[in-house]
Order: C-alpha cells, then sequence, then structure tokens
C-alpha cells in the first residue's frame, strides 16, 4: 500500500492524529483478525472542494451487534483484559479540536471510522 500525505498540510496536531490513527488501526486490525476474511481499507484524500481531509479506515468485525455510540464510552471494551481507554481517548481529542468530526458506522461486511479534518 501506498499513499501520499503531505503532514505539513495536517490540520491537526501530528502526535494527536498518531493517536487516533493508533488507536484506530489497532482496534481494526484486532477486529478483523477475528474473522474469516480479515480485511481492512484505509483510505487518505483531500476533499479540495468543502477544505477537508478526510481519512477513513473499515474492517471486517464479527459482532454485528455492536454499539456505535457505547464503544466511545469510558471503560467499555469488547476485548478481554482491556480498559476500554482507546475510543474514550479518541472522543476527547476530537472534542477539543473544533475543526474535526468522527463518524462511525457499520455495514453488514464492514466497521467504519471515518475522521475528517476542516
Amino acid at each position: 500500500m501506498t499513499f501520499l500525505l503531505d503532514l505539513n498540510t495536517l490540520k491537526m496536531k501530528i502526535y494527536e492524529f498518531a493517536r487516533i490513527l493508533g488507536i484506530l488501526l489497532d482496534n481494526a486490525i484486532e477486529a478483523s483478525g477475528e474473522c474469516e476474511e480479515k480485511i481492512i481499507n484505509i483510505t487518505f484524500r483531500n476533499d479540495l472542494k468543502n477544505n477537508r481531509q478526510i481519512f477513513t479506515i473499515e474492517n471486517t468485525y464479527k459482532n454485528k451487534d455492536v454499539d456505535t455510540e457505547k464503544i466511545f464510552e469510558k471503560g467499555i471494551s469488547e476485548k478481554e483484559n482491556h480498559t476500554g481507554l482507546g475510543l474514550w481517548e479518541v472522543r476527547k481529542i476530537i472534542k477539543k479540536n473544533n475543526n474535526a468530526n468522527l463518524f462511525t458506522s457499520k455495514s453488514e461486511n464492514f466497521f467504519s471510522q471515518q475522521l475528517e479534518l476542516y
């Protein structure tokens, strides 16, 4: 996989972006690892028309009943022996950046997290 992203144009502090990306990728790797088809799709793109950067991570997942709101609560984790702080921390970073949104969705095959920076 090859992608080009000019980090000089990133509309967020690099360590916050790296933290969010690390948590989302770690979750995607673990969730897809439990599936028969282990698929993770990562897309980074500039939406010049709307002046935003869009980062999407989608992965196969087993628990189709996952609550896409509850997973962001402190202490909630589907992983054994985990603290449930990852997505809670992601939401905290998003809230303190007034130019960022995270959209979480799921379909029959994929769980998706889309980070948008304005």
